[in-house]
């Protein structure tokens, strides 16, 4: 059973670096535009392909926590996704995905940071490294590259 595991910062909503200009870190952002292109309609998709086995997974403090709820409700994520509002699980440590990953028997997992691929590299048999076109010489040959969320539906489809 294909379970998938997602980071939310930098692959769920833009960071700042995608953002210039913008309040990213979601202090009091309410608005759907720090949301990645299509990231509604595959996280969708994908939760139905794979019969609702989809997570959010992310490293993130209270504060944080926090913030990442209240832009989830006030984007209405939970019921334009069909995610499950508590497939959600945080950790303090990014170390710690490991731990929650192996928990959940996450077999597919994307995230935006090389270093969380190194850490679930074992644990998850599928991983995927979200950036942005022309970093894809970044990713090690163990990860699949992807720009967008339509090439992650795409590997969920076949």
């Amino acid at each position: 059973m294909r379970r998938f595991g997602i980071d939310f910062g930098g692959v769920i909503v833009k960071t700042r670096k995608q953002m210039p200009g913008e309040d990213t870190d979601l202090a009091g952002c309410e608005r759907e535009e720090v949301a990645h292109d299509g990231v509604f309609e595959a996280v969708r998709k994908i939760v139905s392909v794979l019969d609702g086995q989809v997570w959010i997974v992310s490293k993130a403090g209270l504060r944080m926590q926090a913030r990442t709820l209240a832009w989830l409700e006030s984007v209405d994520f939970f019921s334009r996704t069909d995610l499950k509002p508590d497939h959600i699980r945080f950790c303090l440590e990014r170390e710690e995905k490991e731990g929650i990953c192996k928990e959940l028997k996450i077999t597919h997992f994307v995230d935006d940071r090389i270093h969380v691929m190194q850490i679930l590299r074992i644990a998850v048999p599928h991983l995927f490294l979200f950036g942005n076109v022309g970093e894809e010489r970044s990713c090690p040959p163990w990860a699949t590259f992807v720009s967008d969320w339509s090439k992650i539906v795409e590997s969920f489809e076949t």
